[in-house]
Formats: C-alpha cells, sequence, structure tokens
C-alpha cells in the first residue's frame, strides 16, 4: 500500500515530465513518471551526479563512452538486452548515490529500483521504446573547452609545449627502475577477508567487497568462457561476485617510498580513506585506515571487448619540493588498471594519477607491440614488459611508488609472492562508488565531485599556464568520466578504443 501511495503521488508530481509514456506499457507510466520526478528533483536540489550521463526520457538509464560506442553494432534482440543490463546497472549506481545525497528526501529506494526494473525490462521487449533511444543519439561531451584552446592560440601552444612533455617524460623514464629506497618502503597488499561496513546512508545493502580467495585460473577460465558464450558482442559481463573475486586476485602488491628528508610529510605517502569532515565542511583522507578502492570497466580492442579491473589509491597531498611547486596541493592519488584477455589474464596495464596526468602503458602480452604514434597526439609513456607465464599460477605483480609525488617506478611481475615472509599493511577494499555519496553527520551524503566532475579543494597552479591546451584546472583530482589525458590532442582514460591507438597485433602490418 505504500509504495502504491508513493507512485500515485509521483504521477500528480510528474505530470510535467517531458518523456512520452504513451510508447510504454499503461502499467508501467506511473513508474516512468515517478523516475523523472525523482530526476527533477535530483536536478532542482543540485545533486546530480556526473559520472555517467542521464537523459530526461530514459530516467531508469545512464550512459557512459562505452555504451555508447556499442549502440552502432547492436543487431539482436540479445545484444539489445546486454547493452540495456549494463546501462540500467550504470543508472541504478547513479540513482542510489542521488538517492542518497538529496537534503529532502520523499522517496524510497527500492520503489525506484522496482520501477527503473520494469522499465528496462519492457524496453528489452518493445520496439518503439528501442528505436527512441536508438534515434536520440547521446553523446557523452569531452572534457575538453574548445574556447579555451581558441583563445590559447593552440596551433602555437602545443608546437611549444612539445619540447617541455618530451623533457618531463625523460624525467619520468630516468626515475623508471630506479633503485627502491627499499628500508624506506611501505609494503601494501588488499586484505584478503574484508570486512563489511555499512558507509552509506539511507541504504542497508551497501558493503565493500566479500571474496572468496580460493579461485584459480582454471575456475577464472570457465567464467569467461561462460560469459562470452552468453553474449553476442564478445562481452565478458561477470557477476559482482567474480569480479570482487578477481579483484582480490590479481591485487597488486603496492610500495609507497618514504623519504629521509625531513621536509617531506610522512601522511603523504600513506594511502588512506577518503572522508567528509563535518566541522570542517570539507573532504580529506583518512591515513589511519590505509585503503584501496575497486571499479571495473571495459575497453574495446580490435573487436572484443575486455574486462578492467581499477585499484585507486588516495593521498593526502603532492609535496610540494620548492616554495612555488606547480604541481603539489591537496590530495594526490594513482589509479591502476588491468585489463584481461577473454581467458580472464593479464593483457595490458595502464595507470593515471587522478588529475588524468602522467598516463603510463604496459604491454604485458606478446600478442600485441606499441603502434606507431599519431602525428597529431600526445603518445603516453609505454613499456614492453611481457608476462612470461601465468598458466600455473596466479600471477603475483609489484609496484613501487616514489614518496612525495607518489610516480610508478617500478612495476614487477613475480613467480612467486615477493611478499612472502615480509610485513605487509593491509589496504581495505572500498567501492569507488562510496566517493560519490560521503556520508555526513547529517540524514544525507555528498559526493567529493562537483557538477563538473572535479574535486574543488584540489587545484593545482599549474592551471594557470596549462589553460591553453582546453583542460580546465589542469591537474585538480577527477571523477572517473573527466580524465582528460593528453595536453596534445584530445583522449579520454574512459575512451572506448583508446588502446587501438597505441597497440597492435604483433603480425599486423
Amino acid at each position: 500500500m505504500r509504495i502504491l501511495i508513493v507512485v500515485t503521488l509521483a504521477v500528480v508530481m510528474g505530470a510535467c515530465a517531458t518523456t512520452d509514456p504513451a510508447i510504454y506499457s499503461h502499467s508501467l507510466q506511473n513508474c516512468l513518471s515517478h523516475l523523472s520526478t525523482f530526476k527533477k528533483e535530483v536536478r532542482r536540489q543540485q545533486v546530480s551526479d556526473v559520472q555517467v550521463v542521464s537523459h530526461q526520457a530514459f530516467p531508469y538509464l545512464a550512459f557512459d563512452r562505452f555504451s555508447q560506442s556499442q549502440l552502432a553494432g547492436l543487431v539482436t534482440v540479445k545484444d539489445r538486452s546486454q547493452w540495456l543490463d549494463y546501462t540500467a546497472q550504470l543508472a541504478a549506481r547513479q540513482r542510489q548515490a542521488e538517492f542518497n545525497n538529496l537534503v529532502v528526501n520523499h522517496f524510497e529506494l527500492p520503489v525506484l529500483d522496482h520501477c527503473a526494473s520494469k522499465l528496462t525490462e519492457e524496453a528489452k521487449h518493445n520496439d518503439q521504446v528501442w528505436s527512441t533511444i536508438v534515434q536520440q543519439e547521446i553523446t557523452i561531451a569531452d572534457s575538453y573547452e574548445p574556447w579555451l584552446r581558441v583563445f590559447g592560440l593552440y596551433p602555437i601552444s602545443s608546437q611549444l609545449a612539445q619540447s617541455a612533455i618530451d623533457k618531463e617524460k625523460k624525467r619520468i623514464l630516468l626515475g623508471f627502475h630506479a633503485p627502491e629506497q627499499s628500508k624506506l618502503a611501505v609494503q601494501y597488499r588488499l586484505a584478503q577477508r574484508p570486512t563489511e561496513t555499512n558507509l552509506l546512508a539511507r541504504t542497508t545493502n551497501t558493503q565493500t567487497p566479500r571474496a572468496n580467495t580460493t579461485i584459480n585460473q582454471t575456475q577464472i577460465e570457465a567464467w569467461f568462457s561462460r560469459a562470452l558464450s552468453d553474449s553476442t558482442l564478445d562481452w565478458p559481463m561477470l557477476s559482482d561476485s567474480q569480479i570482487s573475486q578477481l579483484h582480490v586476485y590479481y591485487a597488486p602488491l603496492i610500495a609507497v617510498e618514504k623519504s629521509s628528508d625531513r621536509a617531506f610529510r610522512p601522511e603523504d605517502n600513506i594511502p588512506g580513506t577518503v572522508r567528509y569532515l563535518p566541522l570542517e565542511q570539507k573532504p580529506a583522507v583518512d591515513t589511519s585506515q590505509p585503503a584501496i578502492y575497486l571499479h571495473h570497466s571495459y575497453t574495446r580492442l580490435y573487436g572484443k571487448t575486455y574486462l578492467q579491473l581499477n585499484y585507486s589509491l588516495w593521498f593526502t597531498s603532492r609535496t610540494p619540493t620548492s616554495l612555488l611547486d606547480p604541481y603539489a596541493g591537496q590530495f594526490d592519488g594513482v589509479l591502476l588498471r588491468l585489463t584481461l584477455d577473454h581467458r580472464g589474464r593479464p593483457l595490458l596495464l595502464d595507470s593515471i594519477h587522478h588529475c588524468g596526468c602522467y598516463h603510463m602503458v604496459f604491454n604485458l602480452s606478446e600478442n600485441f607491440t606499441f603502434a606507431n604514434a599519431p602525428p597529431d597526439i600526445e603518445t603516453p609513456l609505454l613499456f614492453e614488459r611481457i608476462v612470461a607465464s601465468y598458466d600455473a599460477m596466479p600471477p603475483s605483480w609489484s609496484v613501487t611508488l616514489s614518496h612525495g609525488e607518489h610516480m610508478i617506478k617500478q612495476l614487477d611481475w613475480h613467480e612467486q609472492d615477493p611478499a612472502t615472509g615480509a610485513q605487509t599493511q593491509a589496504l581495505t577494499p572500498i567501492d569507488y562508488d562510496q566517493l560519490r555519496q560521503l556520508p555526513t553527520n547529517k540524514q544525507n551524503t555528498i559526493s567529493l565531485f562537483d557538477h563538473r566532475g572535479l574535486l574543488p579543494s584540489s587545484e593545482r597552479l599549474e592551471s594557470t599556464y596549462l589553460w591553453p591546451f582546453g583542460i580546465p584546472s589542469a591537474g585538480a583530482t577527477r571523477q572517473l568520466g573527466h580524465h582528460a589525458i593528453a595536453f596534445i590532442g584530445i583522449r579520454h582514460f574512459d575512451q572506448p578504443r583508446l588502446f587501438e591507438q597505441i597497440v597492435r597485433p604483433v603480425n599486423a602490418p
């Protein structure tokens, strides 16, 4: 009865919804109005989550660059169904964050989710609804501002900046594989037995991933084989439980160097938990609880879709090395992204800082090599590092980050766990979605990011001279979906066919 009352009220409140309900079954028109009313209230209170894109005509779906890149290849009803499941899942995560972030909230999340599920199933079998979705041609705006490039005389400034970019790359390459300060490095590893937490207000079903660590390569291959057999798009969509187990199975050993220089703050080198401080009314990184943030994504590479495991570390700040260090400031972090092949084995590894800077790509496969760089776009830092064999054992890999600037300076794959017998600190696994809804001392939560997908308190001095390249607030920490990763040219970290610009099959001309 309570659900019926809520939905009935939504019909009255949503009378001005822009969606034409006539294309839906009569029984679902109330649901459509209810979801439309919810999205309007989210916009009115200015708590819209921008990690993915919403469209007012389809309040039960959300879109990203990957989903939109798939549309042209959807032919069968099975294709349509898989695509709708994916976009509905994006919307569910966005809806939970927006629901929690509402200051005044008269909605019920189970009602909203129920309506969204019903509408998604309708879209799978209603040709008129599906045609409307396709005809909308929903696009994802890029993270560059053309007018900045116009006023910054981009054709000239990009030529002048090339030498500075090349110089910075050489500096990073010289630091890579530098001898590790082993006595000063602290080793971290994902906690093997994640503890359940309930960090989100207004929900009871959110917890950190709980995973079974006894899986092996044979089981993983069976998961991928089954998922691929269920897809006509070569798209291995695994369950949340399977992905959580893969996150644990492939979790790297992370070593973060400390500095003997007293000018460096030791807390800057501890990967912590992002929290909102109610008294100060600002976010901060709590180094008393080392943590790693997890999410997954997909990429397209030469006609196939691959699963990606993402591991994010957050630091309190990037330590200044001088009085006016343009790269220093509050908040810093590194995102490691492991792309798995269709047998569930490592294929590629790439990484960025949370600003989108310092894109590094590591080739882990003998089947690919790096392609010639396009002349009109900045090339990432490239590393040919072939994994010799991982058929008979879990692959063990380790990453070493430098102190202060948290740059990757070592990456190694091992035949046995390098941490065996060594003391390591546990990293609490946390779903990246919790950054979209940080608990406060009130009933609602708050997003770490603003309406532009930026973390306002993370601005950098470098933005004062990098604006001609079209990236607003260059150097600031960004939300997923907003990582521009090239100053010269246009390139995004979540670009669906990003790797096709970077690697090619070894036998290709």
